[in-house]
């Protein structure tokens, strides 16, 4: 085994099945040196720093992981270009994604869309010291690519070709299928008569629901931007739903002419709750629209684009019945100044959560975001609970009814709104925890819904209690 540099770290075989590994350096390359089996790499030799893999997907690709496994690495970031062939994806999913997973501890894949790789490798060069590919089809390309690369990258730069074997294309992980396909920019639908054409076809009434509680700043610019969408022809009611707000929310709202109602009034009969959840439920009662959805009124970087972005995917594609948006959101942590993307209680209890429990959710990327779009007679069908709970509770019931590429995600860009101090976001996250086990039939005898909050401060103790009933609606 010639290896170009006594630094790179190639460690014995760990498993039966690696194949032989020969490293040679650039200057030394010869394409007779190429032989059928194992696995043949020319390098600039080994650089100690960040690694990146960047990859298509076939034999060459594989061999690009497995040696970078046996050289001892075990956190790995593969780069891939955005393939305009679905099968090209497909083979990426199966030769590269999850082989990755069974070789490394951690996986990081990052998609791209530039139009080559020279713009690509340009792009990220400065953030890794080397920088691995497959080789291209024919051994009189190897030479070329590598200078095409090198032109472009300061780094070192390793091309690995593997053995000349049939490989199987399978679908791979369907969790990154799902999110290639049913994860969508808002800007794929910003084209009015486009989305007009789909609307008409699709021959459904679509309702905006906008929930409120005391949100007099910023409700005004929410309502008057989904009316400029109604204008356009996309939705066809904008309703606000309030709950007892104290400030100027209502007379705001009505102001713009626009149907409101306190969902305490709706169906009275019903009974009354507090919490989001109820607001939701209530509202199906005020509109007979064929798609609901409800986009929230605190948010203060509200924009068209919020209303065409989570409906696009429903009135372009009829098989999507369930539509949830996701956002960059900064928020401001007094402590530490701004903190960029939000969604703690995601972060620290729903992703984890869901990994563990329900890996089938693990493609959402904010399965707490309260942005989302259904069609009526599913949500019909639907258990709501009346807390902070709900759009776990919508998310789970969709997938598990309608089935999850009956389900998407869109980017709807950044949202800048109010954010809870850690006491509000524990509460929260516990009313989330109470819909979760309750959901996954978890509590069996042993129901809790009280919060013990206890502190020690200053030679003290403090103990505090509240209590968080879960109530549900069904129609």
């Amino acid at each position: 085994m010639a290896l170009n540099n006594e630094k790179w770290p190639l460690i014995d075989a760990a498993r039966e099945e690696y194949p032989a590994v020969e490293i040679r350096p650039i200057a030394e390359y010869e394409e007779e040196d190429i032989g059928q089996d194992g696995i043949f790499a020319i390098s600039d030799g080994w650089r100690d720093g960040a690694v990146a893999a960047v990859l298509r997907g076939g034999t060459n690709a594989w061999a690009v992981l497995e040696l970078l496994a046996k050289s001892g690495v075990r956190d790995i970031t593969i780069i891939h270009l955005e393939e305009r062939l679905p099968e090209l994806g497909e083979l990426f999913l199966s030769t590269v994604v999850a082989p990755a997973n069974a070789m490394f501890e951690s996986v990081t894949i990052i998609w791209r869309r530039d139009p080559t790789i020279e713009e690509l490798v340009h792009s990220i060069g400065a953030d890794y010291a080397m920088l691995f590919f497959g080789a291209p089809l024919a051994h009189s390309e190897l030479l070329p690519f590598y200078g095409r690369i090198r032109a472009v990258y300061g780094g070192s730069v390793t091309i690995v070709r593997g053995p000349m074997k049939e490989i199987e294309i399978d679908e791979g992980d369907e969790i990154y299928s799902w999110v290639r396909a049913r994860t969508f920019d808002a800007a794929d639908f910003s084209l009015r008569a486009v989305l007009k054409n789909y609307k008409r076809k699709l021959g459904k009434k679509i309702a905006v629901l906008l929930p409120s509680l005391n949100e007099e700043r910023t409700v005004g610019n929410v309502i008057k931007t989904a009316l400029e969408v109604q204008k356009a022809g996309i939705i066809d009611e904008v309703i606000l739903i309030d709950s007892a707000s104290a400030d100027g929310t209502v007379d705001v709202a009505r102001s713009y002419g626009i149907p409101v109602f306190l969902h305490r009034d709706i169906r009275p009969e019903l009974g009354s709750h507090r919490g989001k959840g109820e607001a939701m439920f209530k509202s199906a009662f005020v509109t007979d629209a064929d798609i609901i959805a409800w986009v929230d009124t605190d948010i203060a970087s509200i924009a068209p684009r919020f209303f065409y972005g989570l409906l696009g995917p429903m009135l372009s594609n009829p098989a999507i019945r369930f539509s949830k948006g996701y956002f960059a959101r900064p928020i401001t942590v007094e402590a530490s100044g701004v903190e960029l993307g939000g969604g703690r209680v995601t972060e620290i209890l729903a992703r984890p959560w869901i990994n563990a429990f329900m890996p089938q959710l693990a493609g959402y990327i904010q399965p707490l975001a309260g942005t989302v779009a259904v069609y009526r007679d599913a949500f019909m069908k639907m258990r709501v609970p009346v807390n902070y709970g709900v759009e776990m509770a919508m998310l789970i019931q969709a997938v598990e009814r309608e089935g999850l590429w009956a389900t998407c995600q869109v980017n709807l860009g950044e949202v800048k709104h109010k954010s809870k101090n850690v006491l509000g976001l524990s509460e929260m996250a516990f009313q989330i925890i109470q819909v979760l086990a309750e959901m996954g039939d978890l509590y069996g005898d042993s129901r809790q819904n009280v919060l013990r909050r206890v502190y020690s401060a200053h030679g003290r103790f403090e103990i505090g209690t509240k209590k968080f009933a879960t109530i549900w609606r069904a129609f």
